[in-house]
């Protein structure tokens, strides 16, 4: 069998290189996380700040990824697509990764090319992995600079500590909690020279030498943020990390969970113990540490509500280096034919769930579901698909928002990337991600009822007392797009206590690539003079007459009558069944 596999390096590289970027493309999305990065960045480079909300003071970090924002927004500078951009760049970041993961394992551990070969092809044909190449989010640069740090500080013991001290800035700049990584990387290093009894000094020079550019950068850049945000605590860690018992017990379920669907990972660490700890045990032992390290902190931390691991990204090349000694191991033992069947059968097994296809069955995995913000449970890969059509739903939400808005205009949001990047608009935050008065809020008593990341969350009627001019507002095209109108508003079941200042309304926009008539539903501030009762019971009679004229439109044949009926369609977060069209009472909502 392994006869059958080619041991010309250039050949593997090619093949691995295709098979990363095959999966990149497959799995081809930007998420609406990366839409905040993005509208910080358009607004820096227009000259509005290194804020969220054009005009406010004090401004409001909301990103964790300073280093990745200034490159989008020299990307938005340059007048160039950004959400086009920056997902290349990642995509190029996984390239590389793949081809600096097989050099480690086949040229510094030493391993076969077949092994090297092998446990690579696991990464590169990862879904996970897939998933985060593109995204336009930094895992995939994150990740990459974590191994190149990696390789400099175990391999070479520091000794270009100029390389060192270029990569752990970049690292520690382009995640909020990158320096705690530098600190256990270079933890690792020390650990690998201590169990190989190798000379500490020479490595703790280096590691001085590489370390003073490095506390002299961060401290001018961390005096920076005081000065400009006025806190050293970004609005990330406010609503998104907190501590406890059930932060814990949701943080176990996102690993397991992960492990469970993906299997490759958890395999390679359970494999390492056995058969990992062979020639060089430093080395071993050091990539181990890295592998588990980011899990760990996944568990301490609560998780993340993205799919397929994103906070578990960066040790999944060392889970695969502990992968590839453990195949050189098993071919020592047992013959390399073993092997390289063990191999080929991790790799299947790792693109299964990238398909839907899980060997744990559902109703284990069902189990650990912790994503309480979704009504049910859904694979890995479903969670994928919803995000990524979400994003497609808040930026036709953010572009129909910009065709109706005028100057000073505010929405409430409970997504606020691609809606605050494609409308400009001032968005108030329900999760409180961008806006500080939600982000020192506590953490609600009892146990977790959200996602993670959403714990601390508002009702849009909540902000009514700033009169922003839109409290909610959807996206709705089609046939039946009145009749989404209607369902829309009692999925909404707006608060009473606003409907004397708030009304429904609709306004006919237009958006690319949707050859429908489209619509934005709203809940809007009313005008001066206006009666709000009069208004919510106007409304019924004009969603009656639209939806009597989009059915003629339709049933008669004058547009688009070769086009599906699948195609009328909401905003896919908010997705509800079809309720009937002639019921249309709004008597719940009126002002009483």
């Amino acid at each position: 069998m392994s006869d059958g596999i080619t041991r010309r390096p250039s050949t593997h590289l090619a093949i691995l290189v295709v098979t990363q970027l095959l999966f990149a493309w497959r799995f081809w999305f930007v998420c609406d996380d990366a839409y905040i990065t993005f509208r910080y960045a358009k607004n820096l480079a227009f000259g509005y700040g290194l804020v969220f909300n054009r005009g406010e003071f004090p401004p409001v970090e909301g990103y964790s990824d300073f280093l990745w924002l200034m490159l989008a927004a020299a990307s938005e500078r340059a007048t160039l697509p950004t959400d086009l951009l920056i997902p290349l760049v990642s995509m190029v970041a996984g390239t590389l990764l793949v081809v600096r993961v097989y050099r480690i394992m086949h040229g510094r551990l030493g391993l076969g090319a077949v092994p090297s070969f092998l446990a690579t092809l696991t990464l590169a044909a990862s879904p996970a992995i897939g998933v985060w190449s593109t995204s336009g989010l930094e895992a995939m640069p994150q990740t990459l600079l974590t191994v190149l740090l990696f390789e400099e500080l175990v391999f070479e013991s520091g000794r270009r500590w100029g390389a060192v001290a270029l990569l752990a800035m970049a690292l520690a700049t382009i995640r909020t909690e990158g320096l705690g990584w530098i600190a256990v990387v270079s933890g690792a290093s020390l650990l690998a020279a201590v169990l190989d009894r190798r000379p500490l000094r020479p490595l703790l020079t280096n590691l001085v030498l590489a370390g003073l550019p490095v506390a002299v950068g961060l401290v001018g850049y961390h005096a920076w943020r005081f000065q400009y945000y006025a806190t050293l605590v970004p609005n990330t860690a406010l609503v998104k990390v907190g501590f406890g018992a059930s932060t814990l017990g949701r943080g176990l379920k996102y690993v397991l969970l992960f492990e469970l669907t993906t299997l490759v990972p958890a395999i390679s660490l359970l494999g390492a113990a056995s058969l990992g700890w062979v020639r060089r045990r430093g080395v071993p032992a050091a990539i181990t540490l890295v592998a588990v390290a980011y899990p760990t902190y996944s568990v301490v931390v609560g998780g993340d509500f993205m799919p397929f691991g994103r906070m578990l990204i960066p040790g999944l090349p060392f889970a695969a280096m502990l992968l590839g000694l453990g195949l050189q191991e098993l071919g020592r033992r047992q013959g390399p034919d073993r092997a390289a069947i063990a191999g080929i059968v991790l790799v299947l097994l790792g693109v299964l769930p990238g398909m839907d296809i899980h060997v744990v069955p559902r109703m284990v995995r069902e189990q650990l579901h912790f994503r309480l913000s979704d009504k049910e449970y859904l694979s890995e890969y479903n969670r994928w698909e919803n995000q990524r059509d979400n994003a497609q739903g808040f930026k036709n939400r953010g572009l129909g928002l910009s065709q109706v808005a005028g100057d000073g205009d505010a929405v409430v949001a409970a997504a606020v990337g691609a809606i605050g990047y494609f409308s400009d608009l001032e968005i108030l935050d329900q999760h409180g991600l961008v806006t500080k008065e939600i982000a020192y809020k506590p953490l609600p008593p009892g146990p977790l009822t959200e996602s993670p990341g959403h714990d601390k969350h508002v009702d849009p009627s909540f902000f009514a007392k700033y009169r922003p001019r839109w409290l909610y507002a959807r996206t709705v095209w089609g046939k039946l797009a009145a009749g989404r109108m209607k369902d829309t508003l009692d999925q909404w079941d707006i608060n009473r206590s606003v409907t004397n200042r708030y009304v429904p309304d609709y306004y006919e926009i237009t958006l690319p690539g949707v050859n429908h008539r489209a619509f934005l539903l709203v809940v809007r501030l009313i005008e001066p003079l206006e009666d709000p009762a009069q208004l919510w019971e106007g409304f019924a009679a004009r969603r009656r007459a639209l939806n009597a004229e989009l059915r003629a439109e339709y049933e008669g044949g004058e547009r688009w009558q070769d086009d599906d009926e699948d195609d009328d369609l909401i905003d896919p977060i908010e997705r509800g069944p079809v309720e009937g069209e002639d019921e249309d009472e709004l008597d719940a909502f009126l002002p009483g």
